[in-house]
Order: C-alpha cells, then sequence, then structure tokens
C-alpha cells in the first residue's frame, strides 16, 4: 500500500507534464517554426519581418536577455537575468533569451513535482490535489513558463512560500520565519509584487480576525485586542512578509539609484507604458485584450465572494445562500465569459425569490470552518484579487492580466481549497471541461508562439 501510494506522488504529476508536452508537440506539428523557435538558439530567419505593435520575437524575454548581458535598472526585475547572467555568462541577447528558455523548462518540470506534493498536502485530497494540478499546468498561460519569462521562477518560489506557511506544516515557527523571509526577498527581485504582497497580508488579517469576532458577536476594542492576540502567529508571519518585500525592493531600488539616480526608476518605467490611475467601466465587458484577461478579471473576485460568503455563513453558523445551478455544463460553459455567468446567475436568483421557486443550495461542510482561519487560503485568494484590482484601475486595457493570474499558482490553490467546500462531484466536471477547453486554447497558444505573436 505505501509503495502504492508513493508510486503515485510521482506517476500523477508525470501525467500532467505529459498532457502539457501532447499540446506543445500538436502546436508545433501545426506551425513547424513554433519548433525551431523553441529549440533554436539564435533567431529564425524571417523573409517577411513581423511588422506592427502586436508582434515581437522575444517579447519581455528580450529585456531581460539585455539585463543579462548588461546588468541595468529597468522596468524588470533583477533577480532572474543575474541568476543567467553568473550562471551562463551569455555575450549576446539571443544567447541570453535561449539560456532563459532552457532554465525556465528545467525549473517548469521540478516545480510540477514539487508543487503537486505540496497541492496534495494543503488540500488533503490526492483526486483534487490532481485536478487543480491539471487546469494549473494546461491552461493556455502556461506557456510563459517555459519561454523564457520570469513565471518559471516566481512559480518555484511562491510554490515554497505556499510549502511554508500551510497549517499543517510542522515546522518550527522561528525556522518557518527564516525561510519565509529569504523567500519573500527573493520573489521581490523576481518582479514587482510590493502592492500585492500588502494588499493580500492585510486584507488577510481583517478577513481573519474580522471573521472571529463576528462568530462571537461581541463587537469591542477588548474582543479585538484579545483576537490578535489569538493570531500572534499570523501577525508575526506577516510582518516578517512585509520586511523581506520592503527589502527586497530596497536591494533592486538601491542599484536603481546608484546607476540612474532614481530609487524609483522601475515605477516610473511602468508609467511610461501607459498606466495610471483610473476608471475604465468598458473593461467590465471588453478587455481589449485576450478572452483569457476578462476570465483573469473575474474570477479571483467571483472565488473571494464566494469564499466571504462561504465561511461567514459557516462560521457564524447561519443559512447559507448559494444555490446549486440546474444546468451544470451551461454554467461550465459560462466560465468563459465571466460577466455573462453573474447575469445569469442574478436572474435565476431574482427569478427563485419573486416565484418562491425551491432551488437546491450548497450544503457546507464543517471543514468551511477551518477556512476561515486559514492564513495562506486567503493570502492565495487576495494575492490574486490584488492583480485585478491593480490592473483594473491602472489601464485602460486588462493587459497581461490572464498571465498575471493563471500563470502562477496562487489562484489555482485558493480555488482547490474552496472547492473542498463544495461536495459532490460537480467541481470535478468543471475542472475536466475546463481543462479540455485550456488544452485546445494552450495548442493554439503554442502556434501563435512560432508566429511571434502577442502571448498575453
Amino acid at each position: 500500500m505505501f509503495q502504492k501510494h508513493k508510486d503515485i506522488n510521482w506517476i500523477l504529476p508525470l501525467i500532467i507534464c505529459t498532457v502539457f508536452i501532447l499540446c506543445a508537440a500538436i502546436g508545433m506539428l501545426i506551425y513547424l517554426d513554433a519548433f525551431h523557435k523553441f529549440f533554436s538558439p539564435s533567431r529564425l530567419f524571417r523573409a517577411i519581418p513581423p511588422v506592427g505593435p502586436h508582434k515581437s520575437y522575444y517579447w519581455d524575454v528580450e529585456a531581460y536577455a539585455q539585463m543579462a548581458v548588461n546588468p541595468s535598472c529597468k522596468a524588470f526585475y533583477p533577480l532572474w537575468p543575474f541568476i543567467i547572467h553568473n550562471l551562463f555568462h551569455p555575450q549576446t541577447v539571443e544567447q541570453a533569451a535561449h539560456y532563459f528558455l532552457l532554465l525556465s523548462t528545467v525549473i517548469f518540470f521540478i516545480t510540477n513535482f514539487v508543487l503537486y506534493g505540496v497541492f496534495k498536502i494543503a488540500l488533503q485530497r490526492t483526486y483534487l490535489a490532481f485536478w487543480m494540478m491539471l487546469a494549473y499546468t494546461v491552461n493556455p498561460m502556461a506557456i510563459f513558463r517555459v519561454i523564457g519569462y520570469t513565471e518559471s521562477l516566481f512559480s518555484l518560489l511562491s510554490t515554497l512560500f505556499i510549502w511554508v506557511c500551510l497549517p499543517n506544516n510542522k515546522i518550527n515557527q522561528d525556522i518557518k520565519l527564516c525561510f519565509l523571509f529569504i523567500i519573500t526577498f527573493l520573489m521581490n527581485l523576481t518582479r514587482p509584487i510590493l502592492i500585492q504582497i500588502f494588499f493580500a497580508t492585510i486584507f488577510t488579517l481583517i478577513t481573519i480576525i474580522g471573521l472571529e469576532i463576528l462568530k462571537i458577536n461581541k463587537y469591542s476594542w477588548h474582543n479585538l485586542l484579545i483576537n490578535v492576540q489569538k493570531y500572534h502567529l499570523e501577525i508575526k508571519t506577516t510582518v516578517t512578509i512585509w520586511v523581506a518585500s520592503l527589502l527586497g525592493y530596497s536591494v533592486y531600488g538601491s542599484f536603481c539609484f546608484k546607476t540612474r539616480g532614481n530609487f524609483f526608476a522601475p515605477f516610473d518605467d511602468q508609467s511610461l507604458w501607459g498606466r495610471k490611475l483610473g476608471i475604465h467601466l468598458e473593461l467590465l465587458l471588453f478587455p481589449k485584450s485576450p478572452l483569457i484577461d476578462i476570465i483573469g478579471l473575474y474570477l479571483p473576485v467571483i472565488i473571494l465572494c464566494l469564499s466571504l460568503i462561504f465561511t461567514y455563513y459557516k462560521f457564524t453558523q447561519q443559512q447559507n445562500i448559494i444555490s446549486v445551478p440546474k444546468y451544470r455544463i451551461w454554467w461550465s460553459i459560462f466560465y468563459l465569459y465571466p460577466p455573462l455567468l453573474i447575469l445569469v446567475y442574478v436572474y435565476h436568483l431574482i427569478k427563485s425569490i419573486k416565484y418562491k421557486i425551491n432551488v437546491t443550495k450548497i450544503k457546507l461542510p464543517d471543514y468551511t470552518n477551518n477556512l476561515a482561519v486559514n492564513y495562506i487560503f486567503w493570502f492565495c485568494v487576495y494575492f490574486a484579487t490584488a492583480h485585478s484590482l491593480i490592473n483594473f484601475f491602472t489601464w485602460d486595457r486588462l493587459m497581461s492580466l490572464g498571465r498575471h493570474t493563471f500563470a502562477i499558482p496562487y489562484f489555482f490553490l485558493g480555488l482547490g481549497y474552496l472547492y473542498r467546500c463544495i461536495p459532490g462531484k460537480i467541481k470535478y466536471q468543471t475542472l475536466l471541461f475546463m481543462s479540455l477547453i485550456s488544452a485546445f486554447m494552450l495548442v493554439e497558444q503554442w502556434i501563435r508562439y512560432g508566429q511571434d505573436k502577442w502571448l498575453g
């Protein structure tokens, strides 16, 4: 029995990696330039060079490659090019880009096996861990973890971050905080997440302590102080993450100040891309970018709302109001365009109230109480939501939002935790349907990759 259990830990993630390779192979067979581009150490010769604002050969990898050849301060962060620079010593942008691709692919496969183990420990369900890993690996944004972007390294660091923060992790508290400090420090040298980190940790604490106060139904400064003391480990964890994040950026900011005279040069460079505060309500219906971006806008917010509703009603022992959809396959299709999903659900909710139609409500298990005080669960949900809000309020289009949401593991772990609160097989049916659709979209991504088109 033990040997069989041990074999599954290798076989299931191997199956997941095989499905990803199969999607890549199909895309490369359909468009052979994708194969040559992925495996060639130099740029392909184009008889007709790609033109227009939406075509490039390496995209963001070119900026990282330039930093690997000649370290400099830009909008992009330094750890990824620093590793390539010191490991491979590239002399040209083409060499550096090829090394980025090779190393990111190696990290991709290592991370898949490690993350599957982390998901299994977190969710305590082998079947659910498998399906969540499949959804994470076979989605169109997964391509960014093998073509040289920071998503590969950041996903590995995020996997370690999650593992350290798991509530059923038996690591000594002091050692845990030390590990967490180092990992968070490196994460903040990999990509700009300072705002997301602060948003996620602050609202995680507010949610955990707030739900506890609602549970006892006594609102006073004295009870607030008691709950603050009760969650002293979560507060220590939050402070550790804050300090590590600030120090992580400070290292790069100091380098930017020394080379460019501007401590906040990376933020200023990002503003040159057109980022500025504003509200563009049309993005709620039209992303002005690939469809995956509007899915990335809505799904984290939907998961957050459901998480708050589930934990509130279960933790405070009140009746849940969320009903089970009658035609489940149609609801799965609506996930491809979340605004329609929300409109249809609101319509059925109003209809059931107006005509007093009896609906089947989700019976929340006792496990939901565990989520109410699960730090890493709330962090994952809020971290994904932070990307959605930042993008919505700082850009006139949902540029790269799908990549920020679905190319890293936080959203999927948050969804996995929430799925443990939903009884029955509907969650697996939804994951199967979405994985099939995602596989087709991933094949298309490899074709677009070979055509030097925008991937997200």
